[in-house]
């Protein structure tokens, strides 16, 4: 009985979405003969297939009113619905996400907190059958918290030269400048040891970035162990943001130099208008760190985040020791391609490559109007994407050439063009250009925003954004000054950021080179 009941519920449901089906097509008929007849036709059509499913519909509602069901409702037209009755897919999804969040976490590091959410997650009967049954899984699979991870016993200690700990799965810069340094200390003769430290706010699960996996060969460059006891000549700290919160199972490391490397302030922005924006606390990370490995100094990665620590931080800076030398990126520069000698010709090429993220293109129209000006006497060329500017602008102008992000070698790309020009947000603060360092390396006369005249000094050319055009121009056609231009920007790049440069700040660090 109740089966038939149900069965006709859903009868009568279906009947009601015939009818609508039905009161739409009739309803685009007469539409359509709105478009093909006189008024005194369609106007009176329209009026009798309205009256005509208006009665269909009543005959319906009130033979079946008695089985009308909301759940026999949802069954027809929510198929959102999860098979296990009343939880709704995207509300079972949201509860996924966070046991895969908190399982990601407590694998790589963090099990304080992550694993009680598991914990509360599996028992708690609000929740579907199959989110509790997946919360227990992966609760499972920690194990036992009172068993000792590295068994009883004394440890011996690892020796290495180098150890470098930082967030080795990012994507970008920090991941560059890690493979560059641990590739010039293997290429002379040095073990490095890597301690890998994700962030616990995202991505803690994602691999290493092939940069850094494909240097580590368990002998010249080895992954240390959660909970390893290593000694160095030398420790490394890149990427302050990892430090915000500490792995609960760190290694010891013993080293009579360590430096932790600031590569990124503590906020994108310092500005009233777009706002202070927060990435890692000064104080949070001083504290972590100093509780770990103890005394440790600080090291700017250029001139521009370390004023603005002095500038912004001041308060927060009691008890670190800010050096007042810079811990420049490292760059490959020796394999760049050059870009030729002969002056350049009409239309000049303006270029520039970066990732496509509003911070890193200027955020007013007129200033990218400007910087990289539309008509027949230049050509735009962009490696990165701009899926920004052309928010901003609306369109991108017909004189750009547009490449989306690694589709072509930095060291092809470069060589192409006349000239360089980076314009990043005047809003934004950024530790080190890496990108106008490879153009100047590579020959290309570059122009940027006068701020950074501290990190390149008469390596580049600066100029205000309704300057560059005129900039350009002028040095296209003065074929000397634009050969000085090109020298000063390779010697610069070679001297302050390249292999031998380090390998002196390296060995003023203590390490024997």
């Amino acid at each position: 009985m109740t089966r038939r009941r149900s069965d006709r519920r859903t009868g009568t449901l279906r009947k009601l979405l015939a009818a609508g089906a039905a009161l739409g097509l009739g309803v685009a008929a007469v539409s359509a003969l709105a478009f093909t007849t006189a008024p005194a036709v369609y106007l009176p059509a329209m009026a009798a297939v309205l009256l005509a499913e208006a009665a269909a519909a009543a005959v319906l509602l009130r033979r079946r009113a008695a089985d009308y069901d909301i759940r026999s409702l949802k069954r027809v037209l929510a198929p959102r619905l999860s098979v296990e009755g009343r939880w709704p897919l995207e509300e079972r999804n949201r509860a996924m996400a966070q046991v895969q969040a908190a399982s990601d976490r407590a694998h790589n590091g963090f099990r304080n907190g992550p694993s009680q959410v598991l914990e509360r997650i599996s028992r708690d009967t609000s929740q579907s059958a199959s989110v509790r049954s997946f919360a227990a899984e992966e609760l499972r699979k920690l194990g036992d918290p009172r068993k000792p991870s590295t068994g009883g016993g004394t440890r011996t200690t690892e020796r290495f030269d180098v150890v470098v700990v930082s967030n080795f799965n990012l994507p970008g810069g920090t991941t560059t400048s890690n493979a560059n340094e641990i590739r010039l200390l293997v290429e002379n003769g040095k073990r490095v040891g890597l301690f890998h430290h994700p962030l616990y706010s995202a991505n803690s699960a994602r691999p290493l970035n092939r940069k850094i996996a494909d240097l580590v060969d368990g002998e010249a460059v080895k992954l240390i162990e959660p909970e390893a006891q290593v000694s160095c000549d030398l420790l490394i700290m890149r990427f302050p943001p990892f430090a915000t919160r500490l792995r609960e199972d760190l290694p010891t490391i013993e080293s009579p130099e360590k430096i932790l490397v600031i590569n990124q302030a503590p906020m994108t922005y310092y500005d009233a208008i777009a706002g202070r924006k927060r990435i890692w606390d000064v104080a949070t990370v001083h504290e972590n760190l100093s509780s770990w490995i103890g005394e440790h100094r600080w090291a700017a990665a250029g001139p521009l985040v370390r004023q603005a620590l002095i500038d912004h931080h001041t308060d927060d800076l009691t008890g670190v020791e800010l050096s007042e030398d810079f811990w420049y990126p490292t760059l490959d520069l020796g394999n760049l391609k050059r870009r030729p000698s002969d002056p350049p010709r009409t239309p000049l090429r303006l270029g520039r490559h970066s990732r496509d993220h509003v911070s890193k293109w200027p955020e007013l129209a007129s200033d990218l109007r400007a910087c990289y000006p539309e008509g027949p006497d230049f050509e735009i060329r962009v490696l990165g994407g701009a899926g920004s500017p052309r928010k901003v602008l609306g369109r991108l102008p017909s004189n750009w050439t547009v490449h989306q992000f690694d589709s072509i070698p930095v060291g092809d790309f470069l060589p192409e063009l006349d000239f360089y020009v980076y314009y990043p947000s005047s809003t934004l603060l950024e530790a080190f250009g890496r990108a106008p360092v490879e153009a100047m390396a590579s020959g290309v006369p570059t122009i940027l925003p006068p701020v950074f005249a501290s990190v390149f000094g008469d390596g580049a050319v600066y100029a205000t954004p309704d300057e560059v055009a005129g900039v350009a121009t002028a040095l296209a056609g003065d074929p000397q000054q634009f050969a000085i231009q090109q020298k000063r920007g390779m010697e610069a790049a070679h001297e302050r950021f390249g292999f031998e440069a380090h390998l002196g700040r390296l060995r003023s660090a203590g390490v024997d080179l």
